[in-house]
């Protein structure tokens, strides 16, 4: 369980989700996974007393929007680069002792994109990273 692991690493988990986000055409199977990656890495990465922040939002224009955001190490933009492609791994911002595959971002990615949304991260060092999964209009069904 993610909220067990945090507990562990000593990360706080907080959510803030929108009341009227209406539901959107995707595979529950491979969201459910989607989000299970982008918490477990963020939790992961994100030093004892940092936050993992997971919000969603519906935009103006009607996009539904998924965020996780931590306070971890952050990367710069050849370290975010280097950890999409597949196989690679970032050995120099590891915390804890955990192996991976690197297959996390690049299949989360490729998951996202299978349900026709967009999937951005943005990060900086030292100041933590964000990853947003966005549905367009077109996949949120108004009820």
């Amino acid at each position: 369980c993610i909220r067990d692991r945090a507990n562990r690493a000593k990360v706080i988990v907080r959510s803030s989700y929108a009341a009227d986000l209406p539901s959107i055409v995707a595979d529950p199977r491979t969201m459910r996974q989607v989000v299970l990656n982008l918490l477990s890495n963020s939790v992961k990465f994100t030093g004892a007393s940092g936050q993992v922040i997971v919000s969603t939002t519906l935009a103006e224009s009607g996009e539904a929007i998924l965020r996780v955001r931590d306070t971890g190490p952050g990367m710069s933009e050849q370290d975010l680069a280097r950890a999409l492609e597949p196989f690679r791994q970032l050995s120099t911002s590891r915390i804890g002792d955990e192996n991976g595959t690197g297959l996390g971002l690049p299949l989360t990615k490729a998951l996202v994109e299978a349900n026709r949304a967009a999937f951005t991260i943005s990060s900086a060092q030292g100041e933590g990273t964000i990853v947003q999964v966005t549905f367009p209009a077109t996949r949120v069904l108004s009820e």
